[in-house]
């Protein structure tokens, strides 16, 4: 290739650079600050990206640049492309530096931790391994997968809200896998006397503590649907928490408290001393699904962390 060819490519992987990150920001001053470029010289790179597609990337409002339709469909094949041209560097990029790299973005579920520990030990106790493990909710999730900051994400929702959330994945060119559907099930000490019940109903848990998880960026369930459930049971008594240890550790001690969430490991149960139990919540059906960008290339470790998911997800299931 001639040297005026590579400075055309590699100008044409700048220009892809600046889109997304204009994307991603929603405004030019401030990709221009993220990039360390100035505004005009960001604003004319991208005017002329837009010439030589022959489209409007984005729309220039008052309130900042927002991506055309055309202009949705071009950045989700210019973050895939991106994506893909980094993949490779750390692929063939020699250094001396050996480390075993991958990441997921996830609810909080055991079954998802309990996954990647067995993905860890995998690699075997001389492994140099990074991981890079964040828990968000669904929208947060599709935000961290279709912006590349994690390759792999878990979503999770309720199946009657499905065509919303698959429509959201689609406007984001992002392709998702099934890995697991579920009814939620309350938490209990297993001294509790309703420990004893097959189902437990509103009724029975209006009485109890329940035991909420007071960071909603990163909840069980989504936002919406917990809140309804809240409101639905009417607790007598609640308490916050922040951290999950905490949460399974108040269940354990006050023997009338419960919180609802996705099935347990057994193990988890075990070491809490808790059970869990059905519950007769109307729409109590969730599904939880593997997110990632049209056309990644998945890596032989993304594959094995898949695998122990719907591994570890279906022992729950077998275990309930």
């Amino acid at each position: 290739m001639s040297p005026r060819g590579k400075e055309k490519r590699m100008n044409n992987l700048l220009q892809l650079k600046y889109a997304v990150e204009v994307e991603k920001t929603g405004s030019i001053s401030k990709a221009a600050e993220n990039l360390y470029m100035n505004q005009p010289n960001l604003s004319k790179s991208i005017r002329e990206l837009e010439d030589d597609l022959g489209i409007a990337i984005f729309d220039r409002t008052a309130k900042g640049v927002v991506p055309t339709e055309k202009g949705r469909e071009f950045l989700g094949y210019a973050r895939s492309i991106l994506s893909q041209i980094a993949e490779m560097e750390a692929l063939y990029k020699q250094t001396d530096e050996k480390k075993t790299r991958f990441d997921l973005c996830a609810p909080r579920a055991s079954y998802v931790s309990q996954a990647l520990t067995d993905v860890i030990l995998s690699l075997g106790p001389d492994a140099d391994y990074s991981v890079d493990y964040r828990e968000a909710g669904a929208m947060r999730t599709i935000k961290q997968v279709a912006n590349g900051v994690n390759q792999l994400g878990v979503i999770r929702y309720q199946t009657m809200y499905e065509p919303n959330y698959l429509n959201t994945l689609a406007e984001r060119s992002l392709v998702y896998e099934p890995v697991w559907e579920f009814a939620c099930v309350a938490i209990l000490s297993a001294q509790n006397p309703l420990a004893l019940q097959q189902v437990v109903s509103n009724r029975d848990l209006s009485d109890c503590t329940e035991i909420l998880y007071g960071d909603a960026a990163i909840p069980a369930l989504p936002v919406n649907q917990a809140r309804e459930l809240a409101q639905a049971i009417e607790a007598k008594n609640t308490i916050t928490v922040y951290e999950r240890a905490s949460q399974l550790e108040l269940i354990s001690r006050l023997k009338t408290a419960y919180t609802i969430a996705s099935p347990m490991p057994q193990d988890v149960l075990d070491r809490f001393q808790l059970v869990q139990k059905r519950v007769d919540f109307p729409g109590n059906l969730y599904r939880d699904v593997l997110i990632y960008r049209a056309g990644y290339h998945m890596t032989r470790l993304d594959r094995l962390l898949i695998e122990k998911l719907r591994e570890s997800a279906q022992r729950v299931v077998s275990e309930s």
